[in-house]
This record gives C-alpha cells, sequence and structure tokens, in this order.
C-alpha cells in the first residue's frame, strides 16, 4: 500500500540518481572535453553502463539491484540501437547475433525495463536542458520537441507523453534547486 509505494519511490529516486556512476572509471579528458568526442572515446564512453553496473553486482538490496538495471540500461532505445545491448553481465562482453541480418545487439521496448526507460528520457532532458562544457543549455521548447522527435525512436512513447504531463512539477523541483 502506501507505505510500500513511498519505500519504492525512494529507493527509485536514490538509484536512479547513480545512473552514470560508471564514469568515475571514465578518463576526465574524454569527460570534461570541451569538442565532439571520437568514436574511440565514444566507445569508451559506452563502457560507463557496464561498469556502473558492476559496481551493484553482489546485490544484497533492492536498492542494489535496481541501481544494477538502471546503470546498465539507461542508453538502450525503444528501437533498439542503444547500449550497451546484450551482454554478459560478468565480462561486458555482447552475446553474439543470431544472425548477420538482426538489426542492432540492443534491448528493445520492453525488453528494456522500466526503470531504465524511465531514467533514460529524464537523461536526455536533463543533459539538453543544462550547460556542458561542449554545449549551452537548450531551451525548454527545444528539448521538449527533442523528446516528441525521439519518442518511439529511443524512448517509450507512453513515457514521453507521461513525462511531458508531469513537466510542470519537474519545473516546480528545478526551481528549488537552481545551480
Amino acid at each position: 500500500p502506501e507505505h510500500e509505494v513511498q519505500h519504492n519511490r525512494d529507493i527509485f529516486r536514490m538509484a536512479a540518481m547513480l545512473h552514470d556512476v560508471g564514469k568515475v572509471a571514465i578518463s576526465d579528458t574524454i569527460l570534461k572535453k570541451p569538442a565532439r568526442i571520437t568514436k574511440k572515446e565514444f566507445e569508451i564512453m559506452k563502457q560507463h553502463t557496464f561498469l556502473g553496473a558492476r559496481l551493484f553486482s553482489d546485490e544484497q538490496s533492492e536498492f542494489d539491484t535496481l541501481a544494477r538495471v538502471i546503470a546498465l540500461t539507461h542508453h538502450e532505445k525503444w528501437n533498439g540501437e542503444g547500449y550497451p545491448g546484450k551482454i554478459d553481465p560478468k565480462t561486458g562482453k555482447l552475446f553474439k547475433k543470431k544472425s548477420s541480418s538482426a538489426p542492432g545487439r540492443g534491448l528493445k521496448k520492453t525488453e528494456i525495463p522500466l526503470w531504465g526507460r524511465i531514467v533514460a528520457i529524464a537523461d536526455v532532458f536533463d543533459a539538453l536542458s543544462s550547460r556542458r562544457v561542449y554545449k549551452d543549455a537548450w531551451p525548454e521548447c527545444r528539448v521538449i520537441e527533442e523528446l516528441k522527435n525521439l519518442s518511439g525512436a529511443s524512448f517509450d512513447p507512453e513515457l514521453v507523453e507521461l513525462f511531458l504531463e508531469i513537466l510542470p512539477n519537474i519545473r516546480q523541483i528545478n526551481a528549488r534547486y537552481t545551480e
């Protein structure tokens, strides 16, 4: 009931904040690069999902499980083109494709755990709305348009719709915690 809902919400909130924890293992040369990263650097950057998930591999609580799932899956895409894809959780290596004509190796649609799908939207919203060393913050109207454009390709369309419905709440939270 209500106590359980609040408990699960609190666990999700804390685990979601750690979605990029694997970046601690990525060089600052890449993380703080003031220009577009190279393909090779992007391949290194993509490892943060697996590296972050590995920090929670000795699952001893609901929190560990959720933090592992979120770290691992928040860059998967609704259309299957995300990363890290279908990997061996012990080694981080991709499983072989069943056929060479199979598109992508990523998880897709509801193969992606709900928690990863939710954090994916929030992560992109935050990245586009915030200033980074390599770009200025986008105006909110442009961010919303981009989320709508990515709905059904990168993101679960139902979740994008729900996210946009709660956007006024997100604005209130952002106003409380302005940098």
